[in-house]
């Protein structure tokens, strides 16, 4: 399977190597010879050009950069049907050398990563529903919404087998699916807690108990989050802070329960708990 950063041709969207450098997203026949042209000339740039260079002595770039050479020569000609005949010619010949090359080790690699972080932070996930679906069973008595844990397990079993043969492109696609189902199952699980909850709040005491354990599911997801959605360095940074800053107010609303101050309690843990689900939205986790 190749992971080419170039396997888009009609459609362009994937970033070229050099930052300076910004590919065209339409190289279709109704794009004009100069766009198509630089584009080209910048694609032959990207790392996969890097890559054909020393591919099999750098023949196929040879033979590629030649034709483009010539179709920019013609064009300066005013020769525009020779340009665009040379342009597609050294498209072509650039694409089958890239075909040719086998998969770029970087880009697996990074898959590889991808994946492995994928599947532990699932695990993560199954075990925060899991904990938080007995924990109100038992503090409650009534079982919540659970998921589908046999096609689950089937998408995770499959995912190991495409990982296992190297295609870790599928094999990604499906524990994102596995994810999805199982994040949606958590949310659910709190909903339905919520609706339980509420049929039990006759108290100020009652319902400050009902809200810290509400925060207390959300708050156990933010190290799930981090770890499954892989946001970048800062953002995790600012999500763990506010995991803190919530943790503190959270703290502060036990002081206040302590002193059986329930409805300043009461409004300080929603408060704590609002923090944590922003914590959570960043990382695109919609609880």
């Amino acid at each position: 399977m190749k992971y080419s950063a170039i396997v888009f041709i009609f459609a362009i969207t994937t970033a070229i190597a050099y930052p300076s450098f910004a590919a065209p997203r339409d190289v279709s026949a109704s794009t004009s010879i100069e766009v198509r042209l630089d584009y080209v000339e910048k694609l032959m740039q990207s790392r996969s050009g890097q890559r054909l260079q020393t591919h099999k002595g750098g023949k196929a770039y040879k033979d590629a950069q030649k034709l483009i050479a010539a179709a920019r020569a013609a064009l300066q000609q005013n020769q525009r049907d020779k340009a665009d005949k040379l342009t597609r010619q050294g498209l072509t010949t650039f694409m089958a050398g890239v075909r040719d090359m086998p998969d770029d080790p970087e880009e697996i690699e990074r898959m590889k990563n991808r994946f492995n972080n994928l599947r532990t932070g699932l695990e993560k996930f199954v075990y925060a529903q899991t904990d938080n679906r007995q924990r109100i069973a038992s503090e409650k008595g009534v079982s919540s919404p659970d998921y589908n844990k046999s096609k689950v397990a089937e998408l995770m079993s499959y995912a190991d087998i495409d990982a296992a043969e190297g295609d870790y492109e599928k094999a990604i696609a499906r524990l994102t699916e596995a994810q999805t189902i199982v994040t949606a199952s958590i949310q659910g699980m709190l909903n339905h807690s919520t609706l339980v909850s509420e049929l039990d709040v006759s108290t100020p005491e009652k319902e400050y108990f009902y809200e810290l354990r509400r925060y207390l599911g959300y708050e156990e997801l933010i190290p799930v989050a981090i770890e499954v959605k892989r946001p970048a360095a800062p953002l995790a940074e600012q999500m763990k802070s506010m995991g803190e800053k919530a943790k503190w107010m959270a703290e502060q609303a036990r002081l206040k329960a302590i002193e059986k101050n329930y409805p300043v309690a009461i409004r300080m843990m929603l408060d704590a708990t609002s923090v944590v689900r922003e914590a959570l939205k960043m990382a695109d986790v919609d609880m």
